[in-house]
């Protein structure tokens, strides 16, 4: 479970006792003040553990509500399946483009396996479900996992959000099959009427009704087409820890964009061995490079570049 809702019913929890504590300090209650002071105490107690904890594996709730949910009784089996099974492959798509750089246009989304999340619990209040990263190995650091519920959580709400600029700049850094897996999402809640509230360990937030059609609207409406090509020009720039790239091709015309741990580790190595020299004379090259083009509702294409994997290094000669 989230340690955020952990804490938070925690919080609330004191937040009765003490006024518990109040009432039988007014009222001369000895005995209620002793009960209600020593579960205060115990209850600050767990709160600065959980304070200072932290977990390196993902979790999160997904609370849901409308018409497939009968308060805190029940939810339609065929709707929590269908949610849970989309809100999975968004993460798992996610997952799979963090850790390669690009998933294929078809077949088997790779690395399912490492993405997959477990239901560990039901939510209290509106019908949902807590999912948890399980593993038996130690971790010092955040898992992979945990960093993409971040992204994936960062990415409904701004699909959904109010701001068309927030969604226009989301919606560049996705792939056409992640926006297909978003697309069936915000599709399945809009038809049946439900809304999501999504808590993890640093987020809170719900999409309600007007939330989810304008995520389904933009989802419906935005076309992403991919093309991998061959460019040669000049390594102008490159950027390794953070991935991004600036080339002059033949036209002159100069295209910059992110390129892949593949093509980062070609350039770090071809530095070093002294053939080739970002921004140098001996800056030719030849990569494939993914050309992205997203088309949202009435609005002027974007054209994204991807650099995947270099070819050659060094002068055409």
């Amino acid at each position: 479970m989230p340690l955020k809702l952990q804490i938070d019913a925690l919080e609330a929890e004191l937040a009765g006792v003490e006024a518990l504590l109040g009432e039988a300090s007014e009222i001369g209650d000895t005995v209620g003040k002793l009960q209600y002071q020593q579960r205060a105490d115990e209850l600050r107690a767990e709160l600065d553990r959980l304070y200072t904890l932290h977990s390196p594996f993902a979790s999160v709730a997904l609370y849901f509500n409308g018409e497939p949910v009968l308060g805190s009784r029940g939810i339609a089996a065929d709707f929590a399946g269908r949610a849970l099974d989309t809100f999975q492959e968004i993460v798992s798509k996610v997952y799979a483009k963090c850790e390669l750089g690009t998933i294929g246009e078809r077949g088997r989304v790779p690395l399912q396996d490492s993405a997959g999340l477990m239901i560990t619990g039901v939510t209290h209040g509106s019908f949902g479900f807590v999912l948890d990263e399980l593993s038996d190995q130690e971790e010092l650091h955040d898992t992979a996992l945990k960093e993409v519920i971040h992204s994936v959580s960062q990415l409904l709400e701004d699909i959904g959000a109010d701001s068309e600029q927030k969604f226009e700049s989301t919606i560049e850094d996705i792939d056409a099959r992640t926006l297909i897996a978003l697309r069936n999402f915000f599709k399945d809640m809009d038809t049946a009427s439900a809304t999501v509230r999504l808590v993890d360990d640093e987020r809170d937030f719900t999409l309600d009704e007007g939330a989810i059609h304008r995520g389904r609207l933009r989802t419906e409406a935005t076309q992403i087409k991919e093309d991998t090509q061959s460019v040669e020009g000049n390594l102008l720039g490159f950027l390794p820890e953070h991935r991004r790239f600036e080339l002059q091709v033949a036209s002159g015309e100069v295209v910059y964009g992110t390129a892949s741990m593949e093509a980062a580790e070609q350039v770090q190595e071809a530095v070093e061995s002294g053939n080739f020299v970002v921004g140098g004379a001996n800056s030719w090259c030849v990569g494939n490079v993914i050309v992205r083009t997203v088309q949202p509702l009435n609005r002027t294409a974007r054209i994204t570049y991807r650099l995947v994997e270099f070819t050659k290094l060094g002068n055409a000669g």
